[in-house]
């Protein structure tokens, strides 16, 4: 007969209370922001007002409406999704794409999201880039999660591992538990490098895109030349690399350089 020494059940027990700690910590870490009274209000302001919303004008102010909630410092792929939806209603293309980029970082599996960011694109005359990158073939989930999902699955395996590193201390040693120890740190390590390339795409990169039809000129002014052949399109994406005297210098198809007026365009 199997015996189970004091110890060990002392050992089980308090191996079982720190997995459940964890999972109350990774619980309560992605309840997220919760909205306050006046965050809730102006956003039922938007709703109803852009349900009412008839003109151009005021399907802008529905999404003025959401970029104060956003200055105010509460983040949502909600709020990002019905200001691109705004947008798109006041013929504001541009404007859209970018608020459709923030949600995906929230919302990043949305199939309406999907939807009507693949609309805005073709409206612009653009679409999706078919080219993946070779590092996203490798961390196939990096779209497909949000970054705060990320950081919640990355301290469950922690909490796993560290279990787990318990149990195999007092098995002394049991090599099927060290192994599938090490598949779950492999996983964390990669889950860890995702995180630092989402944290590197949205605090280090300042993306943007054309609100408006201009010129791309060869520098910050309009006596330079044009940098294209045709006028940058009101929908444009591209990569902020310099920014001096109200002047962007972008960087559009991972190629092309150009500088355009930061008032032609909106950034985030």
């Amino acid at each position: 007969m199997l015996m189970v020494s004091s110890h060990q059940c002392h050992f089980c027990r308090d191996a079982a209370c720190a997995l459940v700690a964890v999972l109350v910590a990774v619980v309560l870490s992605g309840c997220g922001e919760m909205p306050d009274l006046q965050v809730s209000r102006k956003f039922q302001e938007a709703e109803d007002l852009f349900v009412k919303a008839e003109s151009l004008k005021e399907f802008q102010r529905v999404a003025s409406l959401h970029q104060e909630i956003l200055d105010g410092g509460f983040e949502s792929g909600v709020v990002f999704y019905n200001q691109g939806n705004a947008w798109m209603q006041a013929a504001q293309t541009g404007r859209a794409i970018a608020s459709y980029r923030q949600a995906q970082r929230h919302l990043p599996r949305d199939p309406y999201l999907k939807a009507n960011l693949e609309k805005a694109l073709q409206a612009s005359g653009q679409s999706e880039i078919s080219a993946i990158p070779v590092l996203d073939h490798i961390f196939f989930w990096q779209n497909r999660l949000s970054c705060q999902e990320k950081i919640l699955l990355a301290t469950l395996l922690l909490g796993i591992v560290l279990l787990l590193a318990l149990v195999v201390r007092q098995l002394n040693g049991h090599q099927l538990i060290k192994r599938i120890n090490a598949v779950i740190c492999l996983c964390l390590v990669l889950l860890a490098v995702s995180i630092v390339r989402d944290w590197r795409n949205q605090r280090q990169i300042i993306h943007g895109v054309v609100v408006e039809e201009i010129v791309a000129r060869k520098g910050g002014s309009t006596t330079y030349e044009p940098a294209f052949r045709q006028p940058l399109l009101d929908g444009t994406e591209f990569v902020v690399l310099d920014t001096q005297n109200d002047w962007h210098q972008i960087e559009i198809y991972d190629t092309a350089t150009g500088w355009i007026p930061a008032r032609s365009a909106t950034t985030y």
